[in-house]
């Protein structure tokens, strides 16, 4: 269970992007600067974000990247399927392809388990808008933080 880089910088870029929202296009090589990565690698993401009809590429001098929609119908967990395919794979999702075979398929007691996490992570994600996570670093213990407070007490 590890974010991989490609979806912690996608994120930030289109973080960056709705904090942009609404005005000019925001620059490839300015938005490497912002996040300190490698402008090869931030075109990288932002052709697979384009790709997924997130952002919206703009040409000529005042050219650059922009959201394709407001802030708020902008999920990470979409933010995360542009770049990587899915938000969350579920240990069990990897047997499913028939490339590898797992020993407890058909009698495992602990599957349920996976599932039941991939469904929240996913439904978590699903939930966060870039718009949430622009008022969540604007103010302290906002919406994201108290998703998890309605966990079961003893169980977060």
């Amino acid at each position: 269970m590890k974010i991989t880089s490609s979806i912690e910088y996608a994120t930030r870029l289109m973080v960056a992007l709705a904090r942009a929202y609404g005005r000019r296009p925001v620059r490839a090589e300015r938005l490497a600067d912002s996040e300190s990565a490698p402008a090869d690698y931030v075109n990288q993401l932002l052709l697979r974000l384009r790709r997924a009809g997130l952002v919206v590429s703009h040409r000529g001098t005042g050219g650059g990247y922009s959201l394709s929609r407001p802030p708020a119908e902008v999920s990470i967990g979409a933010v995360a399927r542009a770049v990587q395919g899915r938000v969350f794979e579920g240990v069990c999702k990897k047997y499913e392809a028939g490339e590898k075979d797992c020993r407890h398929q058909g009698g495992c007691s602990i599957s349920p388990v996976w599932r039941r996490l991939s469904d929240l992570v996913e439904r978590y994600c699903e939930s966060v808008s870039l718009a949430d996570i622009l008022r969540e670093s604007d103010a302290s213990g906002g919406r994201l933080v108290a998703t998890f407070d309605t966990l079961p007490a003893g169980k977060n």
